[in-house]
């Protein structure tokens, strides 16, 4: 790994990504890639990959994972829209926002009190919530948003809610103490735990900003499509979570998950599937592409964090010592 004063590979890899891909697709599609309505159709699509991960990455650096974002951002996106259409508009953004933060306060509460794995969890949600969807999408036959939220699918609009969403996230993330226990308990729980922290709570919050997260995200997906329908959020958990390990953040979490590697993996993951189908690139392909792009990438993020083991073991880094190390960094 390349260091330069505590800067490695890793933390340089998603600017280096973005750029490689731009240039490849770029020269592939004769250049269509760089138009003005290219380049503005890549940031529109990446913003809701952005919003999830915003969310997501709280408890991917605790080591976690939630794989049921784009099932709650679906549900809480439709009941949000039937019952607002029905009752006045503000009603669906206070019911999303409760959806989202009754989905991440339960699955919050199943993984970090009750000891079940987040991925089990998670996953059991994901299938719960979309066959009550589906449930849903029969019942109420059609679902639509109501007109005054229209806006939120404008350029302008989406792109200054999820810059304000950044920036509070951002600052949460990287100067609270609360952002510094999620990555310190990615690096290790215990020491976590020896220093007084309570990761039990730590982990639920880091759910219930999940699930908010991805509610909001919901409403933009639905802002865009203008109603509701089965495959409303399909895949997007999966889209998600390559936006942030493309990023280069690692699976286990930890000190290295950033919200810049997040953003730039979001962009990265966008390029590739605009570039491929301006490329003139079949969706099978494309789908084929994102599978092969997966498989890479947590497989680059195992060996950096088997190296990061051993460079633990090498520094003969005791919990005790960890313990103290991060007690003063906190202080």
């Amino acid at each position: 790994m390349l260091k330069n004063k505590n800067v490695q590979l890793i933390d340089i890899l998603p600017i280096v990504a973005l750029i490689v891909l731009l240039l490849v697709f770029g020269i592939t599609s004769g250049g269509a890639l760089f138009s003005s309505f290219n380049i503005q159709s890549v940031i529109r699509d990446s913003i809701p990959v952005i919003l999830g991960g915003l969310g997501v990455i709280f408890v991917i650096a605790t080591g976690g994972c939630d794989l049921s974002i784009g099932a709650v951002a679906a549900v809480a996106a439709t009941v949000g829209a039937y019952y607002g259409s029905i009752y006045g508009a503000w009603l669906t953004v206070v019911l999303v926002l409760l959806i989202g933060l009754a989905s991440g306060t339960f699955l919050g509460l199943i993984t970090s009190r009750f000891h079940v794995s987040s991925f089990m969890a998670s996953l059991a949600l994901l299938m719960g919530l979309r066959g009550f969807l589906n449930v849903c999408n029969v019942k109420w036959e059609q679902v639509y948003l109501p007109e005054s939220l229209h806006f939120m699918n404008g350029f302008g609009p989406a792109l200054l809610i999820t810059a304000v969403l950044t920036v509070i996230v951002w600052y949460v993330f990287e100067k609270t103490k609360f952002g510094y226990y999620c990555k310190g308990m990615g690096e290790n729980e215990n020491t976590m735990i020896a220093i007084g922290v309570d990761t039990v709570k730590v982990r639920h919050i880091a759910f219930v900003i999940s699930g908010v997260m991805a509610a909001v995200m919901g409403l933009l997906l639905i802002s865009a499509t203008g109603g509701s329908s089965s495959t409303l959020g399909n895949f997007m958990e999966m889209k998600v979570q390559m936006g942030v390990f493309l990023g280069g953040v690692l699976v286990s979490g930890g000190m290295r998950s950033k919200i810049y590697k997040l953003i730039f993996g979001s962009l990265s993951i966008t390029v590739i599937v605009n570039g491929l189908t301006i490329s003139g690139a079949s969706s099978s392909v494309t789908e084929l592409a994102e599978g092969i792009i997966l498989m890479l990438i947590l497989y680059i993020t195992i060996l950096l964090s088997k190296n990061k083991g051993f460079k633990r073991k090498r520094n003969g880094a005791s919990n005790e010592g960890s313990a103290g190390e991060i007690d003063s960094q906190i202080a």
